[in-house]
């Protein structure tokens, strides 16, 4: 399991190798230069050798440094690349996180079937790959990163891959979906506008738009774009869309679109690293980030201000949602926790801990009755009565009922108002409904 932070760069890095080198590229080597390049070249390259260690070549790493070698290909066990990132390996890598167990897993398996190393993924990681060089994705490549459900309640929308699929609902669930096309990369956001007049959806450095109604293209965002529109918000009177920005390693943005203008009208860094989530408030007036750096911040629509930094989380904040009357945000990360914060008071009101996976998405019903959290171990449940806590938290912060579970990688879901049916993409291509307290059913996508 991944998180979708690496999912996405993990795609992009797989897909632009296979379109370019005109191959398909070896996944495990495609899945560890990702890893590397993400967590361990900032330190360790030519140019800045900590410990003397430049891990930016197969070569170099055998090599190693001021302790000795680094990678010994065929013996994770006995590889520091590997053997450093544990819990309490000391000195600890890298130095202020701790990665994710499957990430650590990958990397074992790789050093074990001998450390295979791909320069070529490598470098269309590094170059600045141009959005019309993204040829259509690996046939396997298939996870559902986005959900949305249309402001009637009539269809939903999903991301599989490249293919944007627009379920029609039915009270059997039966009828296939329309497949619209024009995504060259992979889709990580969709939003329907409140007024039914929009549906939107993000890929790499383009969001494209159709007219909601007739599902025909109207047309497409791309610049200033620099990186994967990673997630995506329009304001309740469809006038605006907030698009989060995040150029893979560089600071996150944010802009925000006048609907029927080329460019935005705004444009900030929001992050020091890629947006995983944002949200528009019920009212209109604020904007929710969430980010691999970590924080959560909320921020006023209108004037781009930050009105709140929510520091806690000890990993990726990989999920954002409105809570009742919009005076509170749910967070949920990749360290399994999910947090409830006072806006206002930029303070923590409760917390699920000692989850059994990271939190991968969530969506607060209107009225913020109804949580809903999936995670990366295909755990989906709703949260109702959730308890505020002063100081320590010493009881049950709410009533949490688990729908049934998958078994694999769920990314996004939504539900309807009323949370009867809840809806979640999951990595195997398959969009899963929970209806009237019934097992998991599949929407059908063709």
């Amino acid at each position: 399991m991944f998180t979708r932070q690496f999912i996405c760069a993990f795609a992009l890095a797989l897909a632009a190798s296979t379109a370019l080198r005109g191959a398909e590229a070896d996944p495990h080597a495609a899945a560890a230069m990702t890893i590397l390049r993400a967590h361990c070249f900032s330190c360790h390259n030519a140019e800045k050798k900590r410990g003397q260690l430049d891990l930016t070549s197969r070569e170099a790493a055998i090599k190693g440094g001021e302790n000795g070698p680094a990678l010994k290909p065929g013996k994770a066990s006995d590889s520091p690349l590997v053997k450093l990132l544990a819990p309490g390996a000391d000195p600890h890598m890298p130095p202020k996180k701790q990665l994710p167990d499957k990430l650590i897993a990958t990397l074992r398996g790789w050093v074990d079937a001998g450390a295979p190393w791909d320069a070529g993924v490598l470098k269309l990681l590094t170059r600045e790959t141009k959005a019309d060089e993204l040829k259509a994705l690996p046939a396997s490549y298939t996870p559902v990163l986005a959900v949305a459900l249309a402001p009637d309640g009539k269809r939903l929308a999903s991301a599989r891959g490249n293919q944007l699929l627009i379920h029609p609902l039915t009270a059997t669930n039966s009828l296939p979906a329309t497949t619209l096309a024009g995504a060259r990369d992979a889709i990580q956001s969709i939003a329907w506008s409140a007024d039914g007049r929009w549906l939107a959806a993000g890929e790499f450095r383009r969001v494209l738009l159709y007219d909601a109604k007739t599902l025909q293209p109207f047309g497409t965002l791309d610049k200033p774009l620099t990186g994967r529109a990673t997630a995506i918000a329009f304001t309740p009177d469809g006038n605006t869309l907030a698009v989060a920005d995040s150029p893979g390693g560089a600071p996150g943005l944010v802009h925000l679109w006048k609907m029927g203008d080329e460019k935005p009208f705004a444009s900030w860094v929001a992050h020091n690293d890629s947006i995983l989530d944002l949200k528009v408030s019920a009212n209109g007036k604020l904007l929710a980030t969430g980010s691999a750096d970590k924080l959560a911040r909320v921020w006023n629509l209108a004037t781009q201000k930050e009105v709140a930094k929510l520091e806690g989380h000890t990993s990726y904040v990989q999920a954002v949602a409105f809570g009742k009357d919009d005076a509170e945000l749910a967070t949920g990360g990749a360290d399994k926790e999910i947090k409830i914060w006072d806006i206002a008071n930029q303070e923590k009101k409760s917390a699920f801990q000692n989850r059994s996976a990271a939190v991968t998405s969530l969506h607060w019903t209107p009225g913020g009755t109804n949580l809903l959290t999936v995670a990366e171990d295909g755990t989906a449940s709703t949260i109702t009565d959730i308890k505020r806590h002063n100081g320590e938290q010493s009881s049950a912060p709410g009533t949490e009922r688990k729908l049934s579970s998958i078994g694999d990688v769920l990314y996004a879901v939504t539900a309807t108002s009323d949370a009867k049916t809840v809806f979640a993409g999951c990595h195997d291509g398959s969009v899963y409904v929970w209806a009237a307290g019934k097992a998991a059913a599949k929407l059908e996508a063709k």
